[in-house]
């Protein structure tokens, strides 16, 4: 019995520790710390943005994982959530930059002046979802 927890934890943490690398390499493919030091004129300070960003990747999957209550009230989640959204609508649209998407799109179905309204409908629709999801679905 101890063994198979043993071997299981041993697992866990490596799955774990591989997605979390994995996640890490990705942002740093799409180039968003530099992108982040040169916004904020941190060049020499790449490194500490890099550890900070790690940081918070490890410790979102030990509360994960370790299931850990945080407790900070309705106005720090609205915050925590709508920082998370920005968040994952920044690592979109570095993505989409990377891809080049919505130039090719324009361009294949003529879409060219209503591209701003789409891009609205898409962050609507995602907001929205997110908001169904977490108040409404257990």
């Amino acid at each position: 019995m101890l063994t198979n927890t043993i071997a299981f934890s041993l697992f866990c943490l490596t799955a774990g520790g591989a997605t979390a690398a994995g996640y890490v390499a990705f942002i740093t493919l799409l180039g968003v710390f530099d992108k982040l030091a040169e916004k904020y004129k941190a060049l020499n300070k790449r490194a500490l943005i890099e550890l900070l960003i790690i940081l918070g990747v490890t410790l979102g999957n030990v509360v994960e994982i370790f299931r850990i209550p945080i407790s900070l009230g309705t106005p720090s989640l609205i915050a925590f959530n709508l920082l998370g959204g920005i968040f994952t609508g920044c690592l979109a649209g570095a993505l989409a930059e990377t891809l080049a998407i919505f130039p090719i799109l324009s361009r294949r179905f003529s879409i060219r002046k209503h591209l701003p309204y789409i891009l609205f409908a898409v962050a609507l629709g995602k907001a929205v979802g997110s908001f169904i999801q977490f108040f409404y679905l257990p």
